[in-house]
């Protein structure tokens, strides 16, 4: 026994998985973007001291006072020693998990949260160490402000290519829809012309028969998009409906998008076929 699937089913497919796609991409690119200027605007508003291990070790006694020379400089608001272990655990890739005695050759690290209304300077810092006589470095951060940056520029072009295939593939699959329609229905359209039906009332019949296929199948790949968003992690614990908010404006923004897409090709594919059909 041959299994008849429903006219229009291989459509509602295609058009579901594309709009899933595209709301998965734009969800995509909308967290990278977020994430990444949070990391950035975080690493603007802080640096880190390492204070450069001597032949003996670095003594709790200098970093104290480098810690105290930092939180007495203008544009500093709070600093942070680092303590041993939490140093070795930063630093383990680097320094292949040094352990136990090894601690001690590593640099103590001190954060420096600076003042949002006038931060300190980089320089400002290193000459207040430098002039107590502490071998410091300061990091403000500047390198790995710059991968944040990198990072948004290499995930918006795959993520923008992609929502932008999948919109190109949903106005392909409106047209195909009334296309295909037209197809069936082709015979009545043109009998319909011939005794006088205006143009505009075959295009809107031939419009409005596939208007529910389209927007049934964005509306289930809009869900499905929300379903897998929720399935790789906005759904973390302790989320409450002002976490949600924002993916799921713009899983709905995106779904709508794909809706339009599909919808306004169909349209303009109905008013080209009946054209062709008139006498």
């Amino acid at each position: 026994m041959k299994l008849q699937l429903p006219q229009g089913f291989a459509t509602f497919l295609i058009l579901a998985a594309l709009t899933a796609l595209a709301g998965l991409c734009a969800l995509g690119g909308a967290t990278v973007l977020e994430r990444t200027e949070v990391w950035r605007t975080r690493l603007a508003g802080e640096m880190t001291v390492a204070i450069r291990p001597a032949p003996a070790g670095t003594s709790d006694t200098e970093v104290i006072r480098a810690a105290e020379i930092l939180a007495g400089t203008q544009g500093v608001a709070e600093v942070r020693v680092l303590d041993r272990s939490r140093v070795a655990g930063l630093l383990a890739p680097w320094t292949a998990g040094a352990r136990g005695p090894d601690l001690a050759i590593l640099p103590r690290l001190i954060a420096v949260d600076l003042d949002i209304r006038a931060p300190a300077q980089r320089q400002g810092l290193a000459d207040a160490l430098s002039a107590a006589g502490i071998r410091a470095i300061v990091d403000d951060h500047q390198g790995w402000r710059r991968t944040a940056l990198d990072l948004r520029r290499q995930a918006a072009a795959p993520l923008l290519g992609g929502l932008a295939a999948c919109l190109a593939g949903l106005a392909a699959a409106g047209s195909l829809s009334v296309g295909r329609e037209a197809e069936r229905r082709g015979q009545a359209l043109r009998t319909r012309l011939r005794l006088g039906e205006s143009p505009g009332d075959c295009v809107r019949s031939l419009f409005l028969s596939c208007v529910p296929e389209l927007g049934l199948g964005t509306l289930v790949g809009g869900l499905i998009a929300a379903a897998l968003g929720l399935a790789s992690g906005l759904a973390t614990p302790g989320a409450n409906a002002a976490t949600l908010a924002q993916p799921a404006i713009i899983l709905g923004a995106a779904t709508a998008l794909c809706a339009v897409v599909a919808v306004a090709f169909a349209l303009v594919t109905a008013l080209r076929r009946t054209r062709d059909m008139e006498p």
